[in-house]
């Protein structure tokens, strides 16, 4: 049955009426029939029975209600980032609820920076469970659970780090040195590799390759491993210094110059041809005392979270997240062509031009600064400092933080495809302005609500390709 509005012409006037009508079949083929006139009920009565033919439900306005109404933007776009980049079989060797605590814990470092810090989770709400396949009524994200969580990552470690380096992931081209701890003056190092995008690799030495000591052999073995030979070496200058990484024979190296040492250099060139030369934004070749140097405007500035100090989750997560941006040294006319920091990297490298262009090598620089920062190490407070007690140690959980700049550098290399080069960090924070809510009628959820987006957002879903992610029926996330 259905409601039918027919129209008569009689003596020149228009009339409308509104039938409940009926198909039916017959030997001669179908046929209609009126079952009532409901011409004469209000119009709201009229679409009131409409709605009921169609199937569709009516509810009294003070039966509806609005509730559980939460961020959920950036949860989406990681969830399906994380399922096309293979995240869930990466934890699949874990237990369940370990991997799905950890995959929580890499959205939580993209959602809610500082990402330095493992177990920085988003906990009053903690609506981020439900794309990590946990309840997210009874989850609250407990401590000893996250670290017996990062205990087992690190037990499986070695099973998911041979999926990592499976095919087909591309070849590591270079080699990012980052401090895994420190106690003193006592530093320990790790190394990471980058392909040819910068996303990070995991350095393992193949099947029957046995243990070296020293950096000096494991870069060689690293070397024999590589179809390029020798791996370009990456890092920072107090790093560089720290391992004399001039003595390291026949090793190519970039090293990103300290903000002192790069005004030092500045200080004896000819400011006003560099300024010129620097003016067009590309890179500007330096001969200095026979070495390399390469400067360029800090341009596309790296984000890199501060040393945090973390004496518990609850403390952890009451702090306001700050971040510092990493800068390089600045030229400026005047009073004699004085130096500010803040505009201007450099770089050093005993690369010679025609195996790496000067555009390259400050590519390689960015993308191994960022991963430094990615693996900053965590600055972990136990007992009462304020009162002179307890101990600082330094930790860096290395294998969640490589997932998680993993995620970050693959949504970073799409996004800066389509013209976004801000941060992933701070596209997410768009994104999650995006709210949801569920539509309950006497406490039955009967539909998934979101938010309209506001004209700055829509133009990130637009800019990003997203609206048809977020437009998924079947997952119940249509935007209203």
């Amino acid at each position: 049955m259905f409601l039918q509005e027919t129209k008569t012409k009689r003596g020149g006037k228009t009339y409308i009426s509104y039938l409940v009508r009926e198909s039916f079949r017959t030997a001669n083929g179908p046929r209609g029939r009126t079952i009532c006139n409901l011409t004469h009920l209000p119009k709201e009565v009229r679409d009131m029975v409409a709605h009921a033919l169609k199937g569709q439900s009516l509810v009294p306005l003070d039966r509806l209600e609005v509730n559980n109404i939460h961020s959920f933007g950036g949860c989406v776009v990681l969830d399906d980032a994380a399922r096309r980049y293979g995240l869930p079989a990466l934890l699949g060797p874990l237990a369940p609820r370990s991997g799905a605590l950890v995959q929580a814990m890499i959205f939580g470092g993209l959602l809610f920076p500082p990402s330095v810090a493992p177990f920085y989770v988003e906990s009053r709400t903690a609506r981020l469970a439900m794309y990590c396949g946990l309840d997210p009524e009874k989850e609250r994200f407990d401590l000893p659970d996250l670290t017996a969580a990062l205990r087992e990552l690190d037990e499986r470690w070695p099973q998911v780090c041979e999926m990592l380096i499976r095919p087909p992931h591309a070849e590591v081209r270079a080699i990012t040195l980052f401090r895994t701890s420190q106690s003193g003056d006592q530093v320990e190092m790790g190394a990471i590799g980058l392909d040819v995008e910068g996303i990070p690799v995991p350095l393992v030495p193949e099947d029957g390759e046995k243990a070296v000591a020293g950096l000096q052999g494991f870069l060689q073995q690293m070397a024999r491993q590589s179809k390029i030979g020798p791996l370009l070496l990456t890092l920072d200058e107090e790093t560089a210094t720290h391992i004399n990484v001039e003595r390291l024979e026949k090793q190519p190296y970039l090293v990103e110059l300290a903000p002192e040492t790069l005004a030092a250099l500045l200080r004896q060139l000819n400011q006003a041809q560099l300024l010129d030369a620097l003016r067009g934004g590309a890179p500007v070749e330096v001969r200095h005392h026979g070495e390399r140097y390469i400067l360029a405007p800090a341009g596309e500035l790296t984000l890199q979270g501060p040393q945090v100090r973390m004496g518990s989750l609850k403390e952890l997560t009451s702090m306001t997240p700050s971040r510092n941006v990493e800068g390089g040294v600045s030229l400026r006319a005047g009073n004699g062509g004085a130096l500010t920091t803040g505009g201007f990297r450099g770089v050093t490298t005993n690369v010679p031009a025609e195996r790496l262009p000067a555009t390259m090598a400050m590519e390689w620089a960015t993308r191994a600064r960022t991963t430094r920062a990615a693996f900053l190490p965590v600055q972990i407070v136990m007992g009462r400092v304020g009162a002179g007690e307890g101990v600082i140690t330094w930790r860096n959980h290395q294998n969640l933080q490589l997932l998680t700049h993993r995620l970050r550098c693959h949504l970073h290399a799409e996004w800066r495809a389509r013209g976004e080069t801000r941060p992933v960090e701070d596209v997410l924070r768009d994104l999650h302005e995006v709210h949801r809510a569920t539509l309950t009628v006497d406490g039955v959820v009967v539909r998934r609500l979101a938010t309209n987006p506001s004209r700055a957002v829509a133009a990130v879903l637009t800019k990003l390709n997203l609206w048809e992610l977020f437009e998924s029926a079947e997952n119940g996330k249509r935007l209203s």
